[in-house]
């Protein structure tokens, strides 16, 4: 039976090669996948999170920890992180999917909703904001149907492990696009937020020292002390993001002319 909710499922792995281990590096005693699962369960329209592994040797750690923290987790394939998508939601059907990249401890919950609401609303794919907000990085919502559209129709090595991103690219016009114009307090924040290098941890484990209470602070908090600490958030500014993701990027700076339709934030 597929509900109307929408599943949670983080990709991570041990064996990133920029930073590896990244994902059970501690921030404010706990590891920053755990501060991404308790993010993650806060949306009001997710029912499950799900963290996604691989069956390597050196995910066991991961593993191990997930089922210590009671956090449920599948394991497939290393490099066809696709399968890995396309298992869970097997498993678990859903109309929707949000994926979540490991390497991002300030998801917003309420983005998350946001994309929600206006994939049910207008029984969209996916969306995408008018504005690109460096703040909103790690996190996307689509739906079931597209990513089995693109495992019908692309083998392409980029798309196994990027779960499709490049088909989406370079083919918008095969999908129901959503706009989102963000508000404009989101779209000045400068400030990255993936923790690819040692520079973004250093940044992020600074920053979790001092808003971590016991629970989740909000985004616009985060964004807040990144603005009165500004020698601290630009730390990691000099970070580029992988070569295949600011090509990604980059075309779909070209899709206005496929949304379907424009929402507020």
């Amino acid at each position: 039976m597929i509900t109307e909710c929408a599943i949670d499922i983080i990709q991570a792995r041990m064996s990133s090669s920029r930073l590896p281990g990244k994902v059970l590096k501690p921030l404010a005693g706990h590891p920053m996948i755990w501060h991404i699962v308790q993010r993650a369960r806060m949306s009001q329209w997710v029912d499950q999170v799900w963290v996604a592994t691989s069956c390597e040797p050196s995910d066991d750690p991961l593993a191990e920890f997930c089922a210590q923290a009671d956090i449920p987790c599948h394991r497939g394939s290393l490099n066809n992180v696709l399968s890995r998508y396309l298992e869970v939601l097997d498993a678990h059907p859903h109309r929707y999917f949000v994926r979540i990249t490991g390497d991002c401890p300030l998801i917003d919950p309420v983005f998350i909703d946001k994309q929600i609401e206006a994939l049910q609303a207008h029984d969209g794919d996916l969306t995408w904001l008018a504005e690109p907000v460096l703040a909103l990085a790690g996190v996307g919502v689509y739906s079931t149907r597209s990513l089995r559209h693109i495992a019908q129709h692309s083998t392409h090595p980029d798309d196994l492990e990027h779960v499709g991103s490049r088909y989406l690219a370079e083919q918008p016009e095969q999908f129901r696009i959503i706009g989102l114009r963000p508000p404009i307090a989101l779209t000045q924040a400068r400030w990255r937020v993936a923790v690819d290098e040692a520079a973004d941890y250093e940044m992020m484990h600074q920053l979790y020292a001092a808003l971590w209470q016991g629970q989740p602070f909000t985004l616009d908090e985060a964004l807040e002390w990144m603005a009165q600490h500004p020698e601290l958030a630009s730390h990691n500014q000099t970070v580029q993001d992988s070569a295949i993701n600011q090509e990604i990027h980059a075309k779909q700076r070209t899709w206005a002319r496929h949304v379907a339709i424009f929402c507020e934030y």
